[in-house]
């Protein structure tokens, strides 16, 4: 095999990805981070998702957008994925306090910037 095709091999090998790693890639050109003024609309409407710190948000974006309810289904059963709370915003949501969020329709998926 010549060496063109060899190499030829080996990038088309690294550019096929999967449904999820293509979500991946989807979602993480899509976070931002935002304000809570800017997102609390979003709570009144009950649309908001608290995703627990020790998460990583843009897998957990690709989960429930690819319905994954094996991964998604412990998570929120365990609280580390909830509407968010009321005690939450009462205790840590101030007009200036910033999130890292990602939407996935209906819901905006959220982080308390660190």
């Amino acid at each position: 095999m010549s060496k063109e095709k060899d190499s030829k091999q080996t990038t088309d090998t690294f550019t096929q990805l999967t449904p999820r790693e293509e979500m991946v890639a989807k979602l993480n050109g899509e976070t931002a981070v935002v304000a809570w003024k800017e997102i609390e609309r979003f709570f009144a409407k009950g649309n908001m998702l608290l995703i627990d710190q020790e998460l990583d948000l843009i897998n957990v974006a690709a989960d429930l957008s690819l319905d994954n309810a094996e991964e998604i289904k412990p998570l929120i059963d365990s609280e580390k994925i909830q509407r968010m709370p009321m005690e939450f915003v009462k205790e840590n949501c101030k007009p200036e306090t910033e999130f890292w969020t990602v939407v996935v329709a209906p819901y905006i998926l959220s982080q308390l910037k660190k």
